[in-house]
């Protein structure tokens, strides 16, 4: 129970700290938010999908998923932040000094990250809902795509445990997030890759962001779960979260 205590005390800290800093909503919160409108009420309109002219409903309904995929990837640089700046401050050193098993003071900023993102996805979705969305969720796609949600926040942590403990200064911490957008740009989070450039679309087809857009999408919109898709979305999520885990665990051993 003691375990827990700590566990829930550092955790509600952290989610503290994100949620009462102004750069930090504005950053994870609001751009994606403005981002989403920008897309889908400017572009919206001229953007052809499956060769078909969309409307700005329909643009809505394809780009919300990867829409709040990148929510969650903007706040991985926020868990790169608040571990660099316990780290350089020296409140990690302290609180190894206290009677605190070891794990419990890197799982807070796990625990805290993951519920920020899945906070931050909900919020994305809720302002998809006032827009216009509607999801077609069965109970198993429901289900599903909640587990994804979690997995994904998961492994955009995990990624971003090694780099917030290499990292010099705080300023820093959070750059290697700019790469994981790029990913999701690069995707086919916001338009078909099939009319990109042929080298960035076999490039789109064959990275990880592919295949977890179109997994989220199809079972937000229940159109018919491309089981290649899932599979390598689910794949993709798990093999991400044990490689840097692994690496998370052996960086924080090595520094603490």
């Amino acid at each position: 129970m003691k375990t827990f205590t700590q566990l829930f005390a550092l955790t509600k800290r952290i989610l503290k700290q994100n949620l009462t800093n102004t750069d930090t909503l504005i950053t994870v919160f609001g751009t994606p938010i403005f981002m989403l409108l920008f897309f889908v009420y400017v572009f919206g309109g001229s953007i052809s999908l499956n060769g078909t002219q969309t409307n700005t409903s329909d643009y809505l309904n394809y780009a919300l998923p990867g829409f709040m995929l990148i929510t969650m990837t903007m706040g991985s640089a926020y868990t790169s932040l608040r571990i660099n700046m316990d780290k350089t401050s020296g409140f990690l050193d302290r609180l190894h000094t206290l009677p605190i098993k070891r794990w419990i003071v890197l799982g807070s900023h796990i625990v805290a990250s993951v519920v920020f993102m899945l906070l931050s996805e909900l919020t994305t979705f809720v302002i998809g809902l006032i827009m216009g969305f509607r999801p077609e969720l069965s109970i198993g796609s429901f289900f599903l795509f909640l587990l994804l949600s979690v997995l994904f926040a998961f492994a955009m942590t995990m990624i971003s445990i090694p780099f917030s403990i290499s990292a010099k200064s705080w300023e820093s911490a959070g750059s290697f997030s700019y790469l994981l957008i790029m990913l999701l740009f690069v995707s086919s989070a916001f338009v078909p890759t099939d009319g990109m450039a042929k080298p960035i679309e076999i490039f789109a087809d064959h990275q990880p962001m592919t295949p977890i857009v179109e997994a989220a999408r199809a079972l937000l919109m229940d159109i018919g779960v491309n089981n290649g898709n899932l599979l390598q979305a689910f794949g993709w999520l798990m093999a991400l979260v044990v490689i840097f885990a692994i690496l998370s665990y052996r960086k924080y051993q090595k520094v603490f």
